[in-house]
């Protein structure tokens, strides 16, 4: 006999519901269910229920567990991982660009041999890879001896199928690319759309009449490629061929950090903007605009205040080429919302107030005033 492992991935759309669905199916097993939780190490007591623990915390799940807490090797640990949205990611940036990959939720929990040998247990950990599947509408799960090793990220196999198990969850991707998925000795299809497949009556084979046809039949359905590791494997379902099978929010977890990385870069760029606008403003005898000034007005997306900034430059010169102008747009380009204010500025058609509004950081309501020729000039800007 030997230790079992279970690995579960899903690229789901995480809800609390969803998340409780799986505090109950380890509920539903007490005798598997983890003793403690949280971080390293895990303190939170999983006492009396997981499901009335991740209803006081809500989401994110992301904690280690802890079922067998004595002393290597009396120690049996796991991973509990179920965030929001479609779960995690990582990021890396090459020539200033921002790559991004979904690596979603997952379970995983080891289990000695003396656990397993305990009447029940194993017909246990087959019943809570089941629930666990279904709960989390997983994408690919195993349970398997530990002495098959599978290294990290194996729940979710976009690069490489870690192997052939005991228990085997192919998420409906799989059952889309291979439909003679369903055909395989011992295959079942879940109500998430996925084929369960069960190799042996017992996790670990005792004879080779133990062996079911199950294991050379998905070896030989896969082929060698899935198998072999691939930073691309064209072999295997895609994030995004996961993604479609489970539908859910298009909204990317990454996007959050970006808006807020996003938001706290344009906030150091408007302060060093304003700044530096009034350092100029300091170091000058401010113009003054003719009484007779004429209004312009209107309102511009981002990019289309950028290249009318641009225009406005090339035609009027003087200050907007300077240092003050520059700060000037650079402060209009990255203000905040609700942002408002004005510069007098001199120019080669005359003093000009260019004023500003931002009723959302995505456009800018812009008040040009000045001469007749100005007014023109700014009329021209559509016609170019």
């Amino acid at each position: 006999m030997d230790d079992l492992r279970l690995g579960l991935g899903s690229f789901a759309d995480m809800t609390l519901e969803r998340a409780l669905a799986v505090a109950r199916a380890f509920d539903a097993h007490p005798s598997l269910r983890p003793v403690k939780v949280g971080g390293d190490p895990a303190r939170m007591k999983v006492d009396p229920s997981m499901e009335g623990l991740i209803a006081q915390q809500g989401l994110p799940v992301d904690w280690l567990t802890v079922r067998r807490h004595g002393h290597y090797p009396d120690f049996e640990a796991g991973e509990l991982k179920l965030l929001t949205g479609r779960g995690g990611w990582i990021g890396s940036q090459t020539n200033g660009i921002w790559e991004y990959s979904l690596t979603g939720h997952q379970v995983t929990q080891h289990w000695l041999a003396a656990t397993m040998s305990d009447d029940g247990s194993v017909a246990a950990a087959a019943s809570l890879f089941e629930a666990l599947v279904v709960a989390m509408d997983a994408a690919y799960g195993y349970v398997g001896v530990d002495s098959i090793r599978v290294g990290p990220g194996a729940a979710i196999p976009t690069k490489k199928l870690p192997g052939v198990f005991w228990l085997n969850y192919f998420g409906p991707a799989f059952l889309i690319a291979r439909p003679a998925l369903a055909s395989v000795t011992g295959a079942r299809i879940l109500s998430t759309g996925g084929v369960l497949v069960q190799t042996s009556t017992e996790p670990w084979h005792r004879s080779d009449s133990d062996r079911s046809d199950a294991i050379g039949e998905l070896v030989e359905l896969f082929g060698e490629a899935p198998f072999r590791f691939a930073m691309e494997n064209s072999a295997l379902p895609s994030v995004r061929d996961h993604l479609e099978a489970s539908p859910g929010t298009a909204e990317m977890p990454w996007m959050g950090w970006q808006d807020s990385r996003d938001v706290a870069g344009r906030a150091r760029k408007h302060a060093s903007a304003r700044r530096r606008l009034a350092k100029a403003l300091d170091v000058r005898v401010e113009p003054v605009l003719a009484p007779d000034a004429v209004e312009w007005s209107t309102s511009f997306d981002l990019d289309d205040w950028q290249e009318f900034a641009q225009y406005l430059t090339r035609s009027l010169r003087g200050d907007l080429s300077a240092a003050v102008g520059k700060a000037t747009f650079a402060a209009i380009v990255n203000a905040p919302l609700d942002d408002e204010d004005a510069v007098l500025l001199d120019t080669n058609l005359g003093v000009i107030r260019l004023g500003w509004f931002i009723d959302d950081t995505e456009t800018v309501d812009a008040y040009v005033y000045g001469s007749p020729g100005v007014h023109l000039l700014c009329e021209a800007w559509f016609s170019e």
